[in-house]
């Protein structure tokens, strides 16, 4: 009988106005936050610049890879439905654990699956392939763009070394909107 009254008093508070309300505007404001880390991913990609021997044909898409986060994956779908990158459409994938990262070009990995992402990453050079991570430190672990949440705000730090790594060049303009703190990323 007391576990019922425990659950009712539960439910009842989950449905109060305030915490309904709270529960919205955390909704909403993830809703935001991945929308602008979609709008971020498209443009690293128009910031990169990819050896053409990563692209099977001329015509061949531009990959993004999403691991982790489905959802951010949607939202990117459609952000970049009808746009191009350097004159090639640009394709999301949706990655899930153990799938092949032959042909995608950019990665976004995750917070949750960073430490996982670091040994996929380390075992292969990957060559053309630009990864962006969302966990502190993770430039250490092989990433070449790491979101940060500062302030409020989205904003992001570089690390032009594992880009170079990886035969890929980033725009000076993409280097000086960056967060680096030390300059050369964490």
């Amino acid at each position: 009988m007391a576990w019922r009254v425990l659950a009712v008093a539960a439910l009842m508070w989950l449905h109060h106005p305030q915490v309904a309300a709270a529960q919205e505007a955390s909704s909403e404001e993830a809703i935001a936050e991945r929308r602008v880390k979609a709008a971020y991913l498209y443009r690293f990609a128009g910031y990169t610049e990819w050896p053409d021997d990563v692209f099977a044909r001329p015509d061949s898409p531009l990959v993004i890879g999403v691991w982790g986060n489905d959802e951010l994956a949607d939202d990117l779908a459609k952000l970049v439905a009808m746009r191009t990158v350097a004159g090639r459409h640009c394709e999301v994938r949706k990655i899930k654990e153990g799938d092949a990262l032959a042909g995608v070009h950019l990665l976004f990995v995750a917070r949750d699956r960073t430490a996982r992402a670091a040994e996929a990453l380390s075992a292969s050079p990957l060559r053309g392939l630009l990864v962006v991570t969302d966990s502190p430190g993770a430039l250490r672990q092989g990433g070449a763009v790491n979101f940060l949440a500062m302030e409020g705000q989205i904003r992001f730090e570089l690390s032009l070394e594992a880009a170079e790594r990886r035969g890929l060049k980033l725009s000076s303009r993409l280097a000086a909107v960056s967060s680096n703190l030390a300059g050369k990323g964490r």
